[in-house]
């Protein structure tokens, strides 16, 4: 006889497998490792079934571990990119997924930018983005340190992103 725990797995499969599925394959377009990726997610949630059974949104628990489990994929797949195109500048692509241009683009060398970007925001929001982005302090205890509410210190994280993607995309008109 399953236990309630089983039976809550089995419909979070029912509800969710697809879906999850598609929403991988959508953001890395390779279907061997969507698969993998949506079978990693589905063990995970097995693992923490009964913290799963308690969450007050058991799908968005799911779509979130899918989103970092994608994004973690992500990123292996361009270091694995990086040491391939650096290894005497041979390139050996396992996946068919890859065009020029990603190729083109992987050639500037951002870390040239990022003073201008920096030097383009005020001093403050280069106090606030050092120490959340580089000093890695919690929000919460940003919070503390400058005298303001906790979703201040998240709006003006909302603010700061907003503002440098916008910068970044000025910088790439001039530049590119």
């Amino acid at each position: 006889m399953e236990s309630n725990l089983d039976l809550f797995f089995d419909d979070l499969c029912s509800e969710y497998y697809e879906k999850i599925l598609k929403y991988t394959y959508f953001n890395i377009k390779d279907e061997a490792s969507a698969r993998d990726i949506t079978q990693e997610v589905f063990l995970i949630v097995y693992e923490k079934i009964e913290y799963v059974f308690n969450h007050p949104n058991a799908g968005g628990f799911i779509f979130q571990t899918a989103k970092n489990l994608t994004r973690k994929h992500k990123r292996e797949v361009y270091l694995k990119l990086m040491k391939e195109i650096n290894d005497d500048n041979i390139i050996n692509f396992t996946s068919g997924s890859y065009d020029i241009s990603e190729l083109i683009d992987k050639e500037i060398d951002e870390f040239d930018y990022i003073s201008d970007v920096m030097n383009m925001l005020s001093e403050d929001k280069r106090k606030l983005y050092n120490l959340y982005y580089i000093k890695k302090i919690p929000m919460e205890e940003i919070a503390v340190r400058l005298g303001i509410e906790y979703s201040a210190v998240r709006m003006r994280y909302v603010r700061l992103r907003k503002e440098i993607k916008e910068i970044v995309r000025e910088l790439a008109k001039e530049n590119f």
